[in-house]
């Protein structure tokens, strides 16, 4: 691993900002935090008064030729963003796309990036099989991308969710899809629930909801690994609040669940693949449309229709952005009324909304309007 650092980098466009000065804003990992509900409550420079202004000021490559990389969700964190590039991982100005330091990383798939308690996490494959270790997780320091430590996965591992000091991981133990956790001071083993996997992991106020090899769901706590609570539902979590008091599970329908003790709260006839929560309303795509629930109670309070196939919206600012046929559409959070379209949008990467600056990836190119 080689790390380069630079004092300057060129850039593709940089014009001066309507929103120049925005203040301090993260989104440290997929999702914004542990919960992954998609919302940042720290944004308000990009709102329905200035969101018609942004345009595109920069862009850069997600990856580079081989086969091997691939593009990832971008993290922001301590005035950097933080990125798959190409051969490896950067960190850059979010204002001016300018790169601060690259880490070299051959013949290695980054899968998830995440800034938690000083270090950037970074969860990785190996692309020359068979290998001794599958996938690897690593921290770094943000600040100049220095290893501060690694440890070895046996077997490929795809999605993490840091809360509480711990990182949990999507594992596979003797053909059996389990969780597995290290923590995110020392990358020393945790936990290992074996058979108990996540579909999908979201942490609520420090619990995880996961699924056993036999049927059923627990809530588990995420720093030690103990059941808090089980029930022999299929849940499986797509969400949670901000407050972190409540999962929102899929299958069948969409159900809100009480995170400390299993509790359904209200149900919906509703299917949900994945929600946004905002504490107060619970947005999801349904084919072409955007849907808004009362949070407290389940009830519809409106539709917006786009013109293709909706992935997962994101909450900022007033604002929910859902991007549509790879187009990004930007609505009125309380009403549904479109208020700006037009912009690069992947369904498969929800946009990052933070500092006053929106961010796209297609997992190819990587772009900041402002």
């Amino acid at each position: 691993m080689k790390i380069r650092i630079y004092a300057v980098a060129a850039v593709l466009v940089v014009v001066p900002s309507p929103v120049a000065a925005a203040p301090p804003s993260e989104w440290p990992q997929p999702g914004y935090g542990p919960g992954a509900t998609y919302y940042n409550p720290s944004e308000s420079r990009l709102n329905a008064g200035t969101i018609d202004r942004i345009r595109e000021r920069w862009k850069l490559p997600a990856h580079g030729p081989s086969r091997c990389e691939a593009g990832v969700d971008p993290v922001l964190a301590g005035g950097l963003l933080f990125s798959s590039d190409p051969g490896g991982i950067g960190a850059y100005d979010p204002a001016t796309g300018a790169r601060r330091w690259h880490l070299d990383l051959p013949r290695t798939s980054v899968r998830r990036l995440a800034v938690a308690e000083g270090r950037l996490v970074a969860l990785s494959s190996e692309c020359a099989l068979p290998a001794r270790f599958e996938s690897h997780l690593t921290a770094y320091e943000p600040a100049t991308g220095r290893q501060l430590w690694t440890t070895g996965l046996a077997k490929f591992s795809y999605d993490l969710r840091i809360d509480r000091g711990t990182i949990a991981l999507d594992s596979n133990q003797d053909g059996l899809a389990s969780t597995i956790a290290y923590g995110v001071s020392d990358g020393r083993f945790r936990w290992l629930r074996r058979g108990d996997r996540g579909d999908g992991l979201v942490s609520a106020g420090g619990r995880v909801l996961l699924r056993g090899a036999a049927g059923g769901a627990k809530g588990v706590s995420i720093t030690d690994g103990r059941t808090l609570w089980q029930t022999n539902r299929n849940w499986y979590a797509i969400g949670s609040d901000p407050a972190g008091t409540r999962f929102y599970v899929g299958g069948p329908g969409l159900s809100a669940v009480d995170a400390a003790t299993g509790r359904v709260l209200w149900t919906s006839p509703l299917q949900a693949a994945e929600v946004t929560s905002d504490g107060r309303h619970v947005y999801f795509a349904r084919a072409r449309s955007v849907e808004c629930l009362d949070a407290a109670t389940g009830r519809k309070l409106w539709s917006a229709h786009l013109p293709g196939v909706v992935g997962r919206p994101v909450r900022a600012g007033g604002l929910l952005y859902a991007t549509s046929q790879s187009q990004l559409t930007i609505l009125n959070a309380a009403t549904g009324r479109p208020e700006k379209s037009g912009m690069s949008g992947s369904l498969d990467h929800p946009a990052v909304v933070a500092g006053g600056r929106l961010f796209t990836t297609d997992g190819d190119e990587l772009r900041a309007y402002y």
